[in-house]
């Protein structure tokens, strides 16, 4: 059965490549990139391969919880069903400089964060619509304790990270932020028929390097592909293909996944009243409180 999904992160990368395969197997793709010109342009290429492919572009820059709303309210308004919500852009920022958004908030929580706990709470009338929905955030196992780099350390005192910034400390705590998100909004579903979870689709240096400059951005897209740890966009791809339309996820929520199979995210992820002070804290971060 065909379904209507809406995809943030179009634009590029695994995105685009995801909105492809889905595209390419009849599904419409509400593919939905920064800017109009590169949603787009991310249409057209898709449509050249595959002419018949049902693809719509929308767009709005994540970093603005505004751009956001609109988003959601022109989608809501068009009274269309949405079988499938796949938070898909995110950024991973290389620089030590902490960077804002225009509403004033660290920008690597926002944009993996903030906005998908937003639009998703704004397109739930959207979502109700369907006889069976999907709300699918990209996390990362990189929030796991042990992971290479600066550790994990969500501290509700300073989620913004004004003391002790560190590019990689701000990736992870968004990554932990969505396992929360998407386990309590399981939790606050209980009797709809929408479903919510979380997908790590591996280290994908190719598409990584997008986020990078000089010698790294060689280095990520031409020598890292070729570790063993790398995974590449096709099987990174697949594994996101299956997190929005394979019926063995029907009714299935509240669980991470990577490589088509259930993950174990870690024990402070499963934190309940973590999850809750978290849920609270976005609700007054994006205006819903």
């Amino acid at each position: 059965m065909n379904k209507t999904v809406l995809l943030t992160g179009g634009g590029r990368g695994l995105g685009r490549a995801t909105a492809d395969r889905l595209a390419a197997r009849g599904h419409r793709v509400l593919l939905t990139a920064r800017t109009r010109a590169a949603a787009e342009d991310a249409v057209a290429t898709i449509r050249r391969q595959n002419p018949g492919a049902r693809l719509e572009p929308r767009w709005a820059d994540l970093s603005s919880l505004d751009e956001v709303r609109s988003l959601a309210a022109a989608e809501v308004a068009r009274g269309e069903p949405i079988d499938v919500l796949f938070h898909i852009a995110g950024i991973l920022q290389t620089s030590k400089e902490r960077r804002l958004t225009v509403d004033g908030y660290e920008e690597t929580l926002a944009v993996n964060a903030l906005a998908p706990f937003l639009l998703t709470a704004l397109l739930m009338p959207a979502l109700e619509r369907s006889a069976s929905a999907r709300v699918v955030t990209v996390s990362s196992r990189l929030h796991l304790p042990g992971s290479r780099g600066a550790p994990v350390d969500f501290d509700f005192a300073d989620p913004q990270l004004e003391h002790g910034y560190h590019p990689d400390r701000a990736y992870k705590n968004s990554k932990l932020a969505v396992l929360w998100f998407t386990y309590e909004l399981q939790r606050r579903l209980a009797g709809r028929a929408i479903t919510a979870n979380a997908v790590c689709p591996g280290f994908v240096p190719s598409t990584a390097a997008a986020s990078t400059r000089g010698l790294e951005r060689l280095f990520m897209a031409y020598v890292l592909p070729h570790m063993p740890f790398a995974t590449s966009v096709d099987a990174a791809t697949d594994s996101l293909v299956f997190m929005a339309v394979d019926p063995a996820l029907d009714g299935v929520g509240g669980k991470f996944f990577g490589e088509r199979h259930e993950l174990e995210s870690s024990p402070q992820s499963h934190d309940v009243a973590q999850a809750r002070r978290f849920w609270s804290m976005a609700e007054r971060l994006t205006g819903l409180a």
